[in-house]
């Protein structure tokens, strides 16, 4: 199935999709195995099972096997990551020396990115970049939660890392500070039994759809998080901490976070949990949307705010709100392209996709590649000799740029935004990752799912710019205004709910 089949694939089934996996999760057990499954969070990143079920087709291998091979690897894996984890533990317990000013009623609860952190020798987050100023202006309390990103392979960094944080004049909380023996044999009995509580998930064979399911629920036995393991009893030591009020959570709803907000929600009544989702989103990134049926089943946060109001979604038991726009404060600054001339190339995070796009764009000119931040641009070789590289601030890229082209990029939507053109390059082997929708499409935007089709679509797209000068102005208003929300103060004070201090 070529990629444009596929899309049309997911057009066409996309509702029946939610409702065969909805419908698995209602007749299932609502405990932690359930909430932390990656086949059944929908995230088609972390699992086969959404292309598959689009595709409608499956090579189907041995079920036995298929399960002793996963649960092989899986086991290997995992007892590594509890050493490691262990490792973590002991090393806080020796080199962490600071001391939290207050009680935490506030928890920021974000990625503490612990190469990027050693790197710059500052801990530096960009998830909720902003608010800390206006926090300690109005007084509050809040310690940060973070998340160590970076560390299950060598716990080690985290010498370096807890002598940075020992210097910062923040409150922070760490899971290790929570931690008792008894959690680690805790955690070794969830890891255990894991994968057998799995096989309770499997379907009765009625349809090719259950077959598709089956299959991809053992191999995804590999796709399992430890992560989400440990931050469930992280929840749960969370829960025990009786002047907490509020948890603010970085929300890309994955495993990590259901599992984070189970625990919560099981064990205390009085915690308030509020899913942050402060980026740009995409229809396919399935996880993302939370559901009453989440709610229900205890993972989901009491609150949730987006980025702008175009993501707001209808819901009887969770309450959906705008939020703040926290990394996109450019938006609001930017002044104007000053000149058309640039053809500006985003790189994606999927590698694979990127390399497909590079090569779609050898006929032109003028032609900028600015790689992921989290990819090694080494990974793609020798680049077409067009394309020049660079590490400027994309803001500045856009001044010169009069067309983006991009895949899995949100970056996209701050295109339109600023009022350049944009191509979105069709993945060739998942569902899209496209952040942009129908609004403007053929106009400003459009996707190519061939690289045949790049330069008709580029041809369009440039004659309509030349053309319609005022409906792209229109159209890109309508983006900044539906997928963002300016970060002020204000704004930050409406969403935090922070009241200053009465002296």
């Amino acid at each position: 199935m070529n990629p444009r089949e596929l899309q049309n694939s997911y057009l066409k089934n996309k509702q029946k999709f939610h409702d065969y996996i909805d419908t698995i999760k209602k007749n299932s057990p609502w405990d932690i195995y359930t909430i932390i499954n990656p086949t059944l969070i929908k995230n088609p990143y972390t699992s086969d099972f959404p292309k598959k079920y689009f595709i409608n087709g499956s090579e189907f291998s041995n079920r036995i096997m298929i399960f002793t091979k996963n649960i092989f690897k899986f086991y290997i894996k995992n007892f590594y990551l509890l050493l490691s984890y262990f490792i973590a533990f002991v090393l806080y317990k020796i080199y962490f020396k600071k001391q939290r000013k207050n009680e935490p009623k506030i928890i920021i609860d974000t990625f503490g990115l612990v190469d990027k952190t050693n790197t710059e020798n500052i801990f530096n987050e960009n998830y909720f970049a902003g608010i800390y100023k206006t926090f300690e202006r109005f007084e509050i309390q809040y310690a940060i939660l973070p998340r160590l990103y970076g560390v299950g392979k060598n716990p080690w960094k985290l010498v370096k890392f807890f002598s940075i944080i020992n210097q910062d004049s923040r409150d922070f909380i760490f899971e290790y500070e929570l931690l008792e023996l008894k959690d680690f044999a805790f955690l070794s009995i969830l890891t255990v039994l894991y994968p057998f509580k799995t096989l309770r998930l499997l379907q009765k064979e009625r349809t090719i759809d259950d077959k598709i399911f089956n299959n991809s629920l053992l191999e995804d036995i590999k796709h399992f998080s430890f992560d989400s393991l440990t931050r469930y009893i992280l929840g749960e030591n969370l829960a025990k901490i009786q002047s907490i009020e509020r948890i603010y959570s970085w929300s890309e709803f994955q495993v990590i976070e259901r599992g984070f907000n189970f625990a919560v929600r099981k064990n205390s009544s009085a915690i308030k949990l509020v899913g942050c989702q402060f980026y740009l989103n995409y229809e396919t990134y399935f996880n993302t949307y939370v559901d009453d049926l989440d709610y229900e089943m205890l993972s989901a946060p009491h609150e949730v705010f987006v980025n702008g109001t175009y993501y707001l979604l209808d819901r009887q038991k969770v309450e959906y709100n705008t939020g703040v726009s926290l990394r996109y404060k450019n938006i609001f600054d930017f002044k104007g392209i000053k000149e058309e001339k640039n053809i500006l190339l985003l790189g994606s995070y999927i590698e694979k996709d990127t390399k497909h796009m590079l090569e779609s764009v050898k006929e032109f000119d003028n032609v900028i590649f600015k790689n992921h931040p989290a990819v090694d641009i080494k990974k793609f070789g020798v680049l077409p000799k067009n394309v020049t590289v660079s590490n400027e601030n994309i803001y500045k890229l856009f001044e010169h740029a009069k067309l983006v082209i991009g895949t899995a990029s949100g970056t996209s939507v701050e295109s339109l935004a600023c009022g350049i053109s944009v191509i979105i390059i069709a993945s060739l082997d998942n569902l899209t990752a496209n952040p942009l929708v129908a609004h403007g499409q053929g106009k400003i935007w459009d996707i190519a799912f061939e690289r045949e089709d790049v330069n008709a679509i580029y041809a369009n797209l440039m004659e309509f710019r030349v053309n319609h000068k005022n409906e792209i102005k229109e159209i890109s208003a309508w983006y900044r205004d539906n997928f963002f929300v300016e970060p002020t103060e204000e704004n930050i004070v409406e969403v935090f709910e922070l009241k200053m201090k009465v002296s």
